[in-house]
């Protein structure tokens, strides 16, 4: 009776796992392939296999781009990367969806992504948004430290003054790196009320230096932003005091010059001229130049000219932009050819970039077009004019271009076509129209992001028109970018 019972048994369990095969019973899900050697397989978007036909999905689905699926749908890594990509882009066409997907997402990365991109595109309706990530700060609500940082950046590139009293509040909080952030913020926004900047004051005269000292650092420099003149008292002694740190003292230099009392210029100018340490004598310089009354010409130019440490002609260099003397762009011409350190020559092109002075303008133009100089060099010069958008600078261009399209030396006709590609200027079209013809693939891909990102719309049929049955995949996937 006992072994009828046991084959009975085993009988049922049989029949139930073969009946399975019959019944409604899912089948088991196939393994997923492992990632190819060297990373994760690209997603369909960025070039990598699509695994279904859009013309499979159902409804809207099958109409939406393939970059709204992946921000809708994606894994993490996907989602970052199309982000990524938009924001490098500086694309603002997903940033409604990316609205309510930030509603929803629980991970810090897609959060801190898509402030970036936002304050890259001055999103101006995400203001509400990161406006509640302070709110969550405030009451204690779960939240993420790295996202709330992040709004935190874009409220202040976005000059938010409404956020200011969450921001202040928040600088008061025991996390020493949030309360950092906050005060920053405050600082970049540069607006704060005198009850706020008090209250700041009041949190720099209660901070440790030594346990607290990036929040101390900010404090520092955003009083001096906020041009708070009582704080002057407390950043004086801060400059002069050798108690206090090296990097503290440096700040208050520029802090004590942004506020600008006319009796504390002779305490700046003194350590300028007299301290052992060459970096502070440089931010002791730049808070020379901060002074709104004072004319710190020349000092600046007898630093430029004279000064052994490099870093302190760089300071000088920067702050002569926009200077139309003859004498300082003459200065700032020989420097920018001569000087034996790189960063100063690139500190001296871009002073002469921000001038007016017709004879500045000239040498940037000959400097960009002499084959004689270094490929580095023209590049910098090359970068000067087009972020000046300086008159002239496409026929400058063009004249590079002539130079080397036939043979690229040292790359630089690669680096000005990454430049170009990076510009918002509609004069620039004729050169992107003449990119589009090179042989090169990469510059051709330039050539359509910088069309794309200046919105010069008569290139569009041409382009489109390039997408063709053996082009170049990476060319092909960026014109089906503005699709």
């Amino acid at each position: 009776m006992k072994h009828t019972w046991i084959f009975a048994a085993f009988f049922m369990l049989w029949v139930t796992r073969h009946a399975g095969a019959q019944t409604n019973e899912p089948p088991p899900e196939p393994e997923s392939p492992a990632p190819a050697a060297g990373g994760a397989e690209a997603p369909a978007f960025l070039g990598g296999p699509a695994e279904s036909d859009a013309s499979e999905l159902p409804g809207e689905e099958a109409d939406r781009d393939p970059r709204e699926n992946v921000l809708l749908y994606g894994i993490e890594t996907d989602v970052l990367a199309v982000i990524a990509s938009l924001t490098e882009e500086g694309t603002a066409d997903y940033n409604t969806l990316l609205t309510g997907i930030l509603d929803e997402t629980k991970s810090p990365k897609i959060g801190r992504a898509v402030y970036r991109l936002w304050d890259e595109t001055d999103y101006i309706e995400g203001l509400t948004a990161a406006r509640a990530e302070l709110t969550k700060v405030l009451e204690d609500f779960d939240y993420s430290a790295d996202v709330v940082k992040a709004a935190m950046a874009y409220l202040a590139g976005r000059k938010d003054t409404e956020s200011v009293d969450a921001l202040v509040r928040i600088a008061g909080s025991l996390d020493i790196s949030m309360a950092a952030a906050a005060v920053r913020a405050v600082g970049r926004i540069g607006s704060a009320g005198e009850e706020n900047a008090e209250a700041l004051l009041e949190r720099f005269r209660e901070a440790d230096p030594v346990s607290e000292e990036d929040l101390v650092s900010a404090l520092i420099v955003t009083l001096g932003q906020l041009a708070y003149a009582p704080a002057a008292d407390d950043l004086v002694p801060a400059a002069e005091d050798s108690l206090w740190s090296l990097g503290h003292r440096r700040l208050a230099c520029v802090s004590v010059g942004r506020i600008g009392r006319d009796e504390d210029y002779p305490v700046i100018e003194r350590i300028f001229f007299e301290s052992e340490d060459a970096t502070l004598r440089a931010y002791a310089l730049a808070g020379l130049a901060e002074f709104p009354r004072g004319d710190p010409t020349d000092v600046l130019v007898q630093a430029l000219k004279r000064d052994s440490f490099w870093r302190i002609r760089v300071t000088a260099a920067e702050k002569l932009a926009g200077n139309n003397s003859e004498n300082v762009v003459r200065l700032l011409e020989y420097k920018a050819e001569n000087d034996p350190v790189k960063q100063v020559r690139a500190a001296a092109m871009r002073s002469l970039g921000a001038a007016s002075n017709p004879g500045a303008r000239r040498f940037l133009h000959g400097y960009v077009r002499n084959e004689t100089e270094s490929p580095e060099n023209r590049l910098g010069a090359l970068k000067v004019l087009i972020k000046n958008r300086i008159p002239g600078t496409a026929d400058t261009v063009k004249a590079l271009m002539d130079q080397l399209w036939e043979k690229d030396e040292g790359r630089l006709l690669e680096f000005t076509a990454l430049e170009l590609s990076r510009a918002e200027w509609n004069e620039l079209a004729p050169l992107y129209e003449r990119m589009l013809d090179h042989p090169n693939w990469l510059l051709q891909v330039y050539a359509v992001r910088g069309i794309r990102r200046s919105g010069i719309e008569r290139l569009a049929p041409k382009i489109d028109a390039m997408n063709t049955e053996g082009v170049h995949g990476q060319l092909k996937r960026e014109i089906e970018k503005g699709n």
